[in-house]
């Protein structure tokens, strides 16, 4: 999820695989830039073995849907323009299933 995120955020770079790879750890929270900081400097050399190796550790985190409770966390972050974090929170709301439980 993260990574279709950050891909439809970062769009105007898809064709070019250095530029994501520098932007990438800029979308990362907190937990996650201090386990992409850890890694051995010059460890990943392109952004198709950064995506593995970020799916790798965090894949556990991508076997369930995200929940209407997952999108009322979202939050702007501090370098991020209102319609990118728009787009950003359309782009999650789109795997939501609402369920009667959910409503109440």
């Amino acid at each position: 999820m993260h990574i279709m995120v950050f891909e439809e955020l970062a769009c105007s770079h898809l064709h070019d695989n250095d530029m994501l790879a520098r932007l990438f750890p800029s979308s990362l929270g907190k937990e996650a830039s201090k386990c992409f900081y850890s890694l051995e400097e010059q460890s990943i050399t392109s952004y198709s073995q950064l995506k593995r190796e970020f799916v790798s550790q965090y894949q556990h985190h991508m076997k369930r849907r995200p929940t209407i409770v997952d999108l009322a966390k979202m939050r702007q972050q501090e370098n991020q323009s209102f319609e990118t974090f728009v787009v950003a929170w359309k782009k999650v709301s789109k795997f939501i299933k609402l369920n009667e439980k959910e409503l109440k």
